[in-house]
């Protein structure tokens, strides 16, 4: 277990739409745990930047394709939140996990 990003009080954004998801809050760090994706039709591809604006930040993954049924682990740290965009995706159930760092 990796105690800086894994300890504490777990957040969880859900998403059941295609298109930009933000976690955080702008200028406050977050730490990244991973995304749990449900049942879908179709597997997800996930984009992640640093910070509160698709593409305006600092790139974390150019594109993931997330498997159905799976927990994948992104552990990382992200100053000023992050900012997430699924596609590719029918009927997406995404479940993002992470954890504010103070601030």
């Amino acid at each position: 277990m990796m105690f800086n990003t894994e300890a504490g009080v777990m957040f969880h954004a859900t998403t059941t739409t295609t298109g930009a998801l933000t976690i955080g809050a702008a200028g406050k760090p977050a730490a990244l745990v991973g995304i749990l994706v449900g049942s879908v039709l179709t597997a997800p591809t996930v984009q992640i930047w640093h910070g509160q604006t698709t593409g305006a930040g600092a790139t974390m993954i150019g594109a993931i394709t997330c498997a159905a049924n799976a927990f994948t682990r992104i552990p990382a740290y992200c100053s000023g939140g992050a900012t997430f965009y699924i596609s590719a995706c029918t009927l997406p159930d995404l479940t993002i996990y992470w954890n504010p760092l103070g601030g």
